[in-house]
C-alpha cells in the first residue's frame, strides 16, 4: 500500500504524520520558536519513516519560489529553505503553500467537495488562502497567488506587517499582529490574541470595540476575496478562527455583505479543522505534486 509523509510547516507549529490516502498515522508535533530550524525535526522524522513512506508532501507557510524550490519562513528570522536539496535521499519531495494544501483537503474530504470555485481561508498567526477557480488551483509565477493576508486595506496606516510592509490585512488581524494593533488602538499591552478575546468575552468595553473593528476589517478582506474570485464556498479555519468560531460566524457574514458586489457564497467551517493542511500535504504527495 502506498504511503506518504505529510508535513505542515506553520508559522508557530510543525506537524508531521504518515498518510495512507485516507487517514493520518504516526502523528507528532513541535512548537517552533525563535531561530529553530524545522528541518532538524523533519529529518529526524524521515530517518524513522522514509523507508516505508518515500513520498513526502510539504505544506509550508510562505512566501515561496517554486521554480527554485525555496520557502522563506518570515517568522523564523526569514530563514530560507530549499526542501528539495535539504531532503535529497529521503524520497520524492513535493512542496506547496499551506493554504493550497488546505483547499486540496477540503475539496477531497470536506466542505468544498461539491464546488468548482472555492476558497480555504485561515485566520491563524497570519491570514492566508488557497483558491480554486473553475476547478483549478491558482498558483502564480512563484507560487504566491493566494497571499490574501497582504491585501492592502489601509494605505495610510503605518502599522507594519510581519513581511515588513504596511497597511496589510494581516498587519491588523493576523494572530501575531493583533496584540500590537490592540495596543495602538486601546493603549493596553497584551501578549497574545487569546488575551484579547478573553477580555472581550469577559465584557471589557475596549476589547469589545477592538473586536468589532477587527471584524469589520476581516469583513472588508473577505469581501475582497469574494469580489475578486467569486467563490461558491469559503471554508474557514486557523487557530484564531477555530477558538472563536461562534463569534466569527455570527458577525462576519453580516458585516461582509456591506462590501460585497458579487453574490454571497456559503461560509463554512473546515470539516477537517486544524488537520486540513497536513491532510492536504499528504494528498499533494499522492498527486505527485500535480495540482488540479
Amino acid at each position: 500500500m502506498r504511503c506518504a509523509i505529510a508535513v505542515d510547516v506553520g508559522a508557530t507549529n510543525l506537524r508531521l504524520a504518515t498518510f495512507t490516502g485516507k487517514e493520518l498515522k504516526d502523528r507528532v508535533s513541535f512548537k517552533l520558536q525563535g531561530s529553530v530550524n524545522p528541518l532538524n525535526y523533519i529529518i529526524g522524522y524521515l530517518e524513522k519513516f522514509s523507508k516505508s513512506c518515500n513520498y513526502i508532501g510539504i505544506a509550508s507557510a510562505g512566501p515561496m519560489n517554486l521554480k527554485k524550490a525555496t520557502v522563506t519562513l518570515i517568522n523564523y528570522n526569514n530563514l530560507t529553505i530549499n526542501y528539495l536539496d535539504s531532503l535529497k535521499g529521503y524520497g520524492k519531495v513535493y512542496i506547496t503553500n499551506d493554504c493550497i494544501a488546505g483547499i486540496l483537503a477540503e475539496k477531497k474530504f470536506g466542505e468544498a467537495k461539491w464546488a468548482e470555485n472555492a476558497v480555504y481561508l485561515t485566520f491563524s498567526s497570519g491570514i492566508g488562502a488557497g483558491v480554486m477557480v473553475d476547478g483549478h488551483i491558482l498558483i502564480g509565477k512563484d507560487g504566491n497567488a493566494h497571499e490574501v493576508g497582504h491585501i492592502v486595506l489601509n494605505y495610510e496606516d503605518s502599522i507594519e506587517c510581519g513581511c515588513g510592509k504596511t497597511g496589510h490585512w494581516e498587519a491588523f488581524c493576523g494572530g501575531k499582529s493583533m496584540p500590537k494593533f490592540f495596543q495602538k488602538t486601546t493603549g493596553k499591552i497584551v501578549n497574545s490574541p487569546e488575551e484579547i478575546f478573553k477580555l472581550y468575552y469577559d465584557g471589557n468595553q475596549k476589547a469589545a470595540e477592538f473586536i468589532e473593528k477587527c471584524m469589520n476589517i476581516n469583513a472588508a478582506g473577505l469581501a475582497s476575496i469574494i469580489n475578486v474570485y467569486d467563490p461558491e464556498v469559503i471554508v474557514l479555519s486557523g487557530s484564531v478562527y477555530l477558538h472563536n468560531e461562534e463569534l466569527f460566524l455570527k458577525k462576519l457574514p453580516q458585516l461582509t455583505k456591506k462590501y460585497v458586489m458579487n453574490r454571497m457564497p456559503a461560509i463554512k467551517t473546515a470539516t477537517l479543522r486544524e488537520d486540513a493542511v497536513i491532510v492536504g500535504a499528504g494528498i499533494l504527495a499522492f498527486l505527485n505534486g500535480k495540482l488540479p
